[in-house]
Order: C-alpha cells, then sequence, then structure tokens
C-alpha cells in the first residue's frame, strides 16, 4: 500500500498540485466481510445511497480508510453521506494478485479512484476499467513498475487538487467507482 501512496503523491507533484495523500497508518481494526459484501453488492444494484458504512467505520481514524480483504468481490470505493470518509475495498482474491505488479496496480487504481478519477478504456493505462475489458491479469509483468496515467487524467487531478489545494473547498464526498 506505500508503494501506491507514494506513487501517487509523486504523481500529484509532477503535476503541481498542492494535495498530497498523508502517512499510512495500520490499525487493528476489522470491517465484517458481509458488510464490504453487502456494500459491493448495494453498488452493483444502483442502491449506494440506500446504505450507510459499516459497522465501525465511523470510528477508524482517517479519512480514507482502506479495508484489505481476501473475500471475493470486485475492489471498490465508496464514500457515505455525512462523512467525509471514504472506504476503498480491496479483494485479493483470485490468481492473478500473486504477481507483485497486480496488487501494486490494483490499489493504486482504486486510490485513484478515491481522488476523484474514473475509469478509461486504454488497457495499457492505470485507470482502465468497466465497461472496457481491463482486467487486473493484464498488470503482469516481469518489471515492477505502476502503469501511468493518461494526459487528460493528470489535468482533471490538477483540476481537482489545484497548485493551492484546500480540502474544505474541493472535497468530493460521493465518489463510487470499482
Amino acid at each position: 500500500m506505500g508503494d501506491a501512496v507514494e506513487f501517487w503523491n509523486q504523481q500529484l507533484a509532477e503535476i503541481g498540485s498542492g494535495f498530497k495523500l498523508g502517512p499510512i497508518r495500520f490499525v487493528n481494526e476489522t470491517i465484517p466481510p458481509n458488510e464490504i459484501l453487502m456494500l459491493r453488492q448495494a453498488l452493483d444494484e444502483g442502491k449506494r445511497a440506500l446504505v450507510g458504512p459499516p459497522s465501525g467505520f465511523i470510528q477508524i481514524e482517517g479519512d480514507l480508510i482502506i479495508a484489505l480483504t481476501d473475500a471475493a468481490f470486485n475492489s471498490f470505493v465508496m464514500s457515505f453521506q455525512k462523512t467525509d470518509k471514504r472506504l476503498v475495498a480491496i479483494s485479493f482474491q483470485g490468481r492473478s494478485f500473486r504477481f507483485t505488479n497486480v496488487a501494486r496496480n490494483v490499489m493504486a487504481h482504486e486510490l485513484g479512484h478515491a481522488i476523484g478519477l474514473g475509469h478509461n478504456d486504454d488497457p495499457t493505462k492505470l485507470m482502465c476499467g468497466r465497461p472496457a475489458p481491463c482486467r487486473p491479469g493484464e498488470f503482469r509483468s516481469d518489471v515492477e513498475r505502476f502503469f501511468l496515467l493518461l494526459e487528460q487524467e493528470k489535468r482533471i487531478l490538477l483540476k481537482l487538487y489545484p497548485t493551492i489545494w484546500k480540502a474544505s473547498e474541493n472535497q468530493n464526498s460521493h465518489l463510487s467507482h470499482d
């Protein structure tokens, strides 16, 4: 996870953004897998607005909560009304996650959603995803690396997080991507 945060901070610095992801703090809290699966199902059914945060979520310190699990679902990002917190739920289910580049790029991909990017349809780029036929297996490589961003995505990030960035003025607290 640290590599993915470092990747994003480097990307943001290179485009001249004033935004930076803060340090990672590991906590020994559990979000029940059945609640994460319910959230994923709500996203799939278009009912995101009908679900609240999982139990214990609000009490976890931080604005971006990352839940790592081996439960089987498509990884996703979700925010909840009445809180500025975002949940990044990443499933490490599947054979392709044993490859270093798959895990690192899936984590970076989901963090990209958490900071405001959507999907593109270029399988050679980090934010490729539905409805395009982009899958984590495409991240396989013998060389440890992160996939790149589109120039358009860099412009979007700079618009969301300009050189002089202030959280209270620019927050977009209702993202949900997979």
